[in-house]
């Protein structure tokens, strides 16, 4: 029996995909930024999928406040003109 989690996944797989691609892209456009991991976290009936990027300098918080609101508006316009705001509301990105 299929569960709503693995449903859940296995439909948000693609958006997962493209959302990762065009993040990780993005983000090269910031020398504050090094490398970037993703998480999973399950629930029931969902998943959050957390962006986390190292900082490589000492850039400081406010010049990482600005670059995660550049980034997270970025990847909700990005969602919006590629049919993955589902996805994008699952999406978390930490700096």
């Amino acid at each position: 029996m299929v569960t709503n989690l693995e449903r859940f996944k296995k439909e948000m797989e693609p958006a997962r995909q493209l959302y990762a691609r065009e993040i990780r892209d993005f983000a090269k456009n910031f020398d504050a930024l090094g490398e970037m991991t993703m998480d999973e976290f399950p629930d029931i009936d969902t998943q959050d999928y957390i962006f986390s990027f190292e900082k490589v300098n000492e850039t400081s918080e406010e010049e990482l406040d600005k670059i995660h609101d550049e980034i997270s508006n970025h990847m909700k316009e990005f969602s919006k003109v590629h049919g993955i705001e589902k996805f994008c509301l699952n999406a978390r990105i930490w700096i």
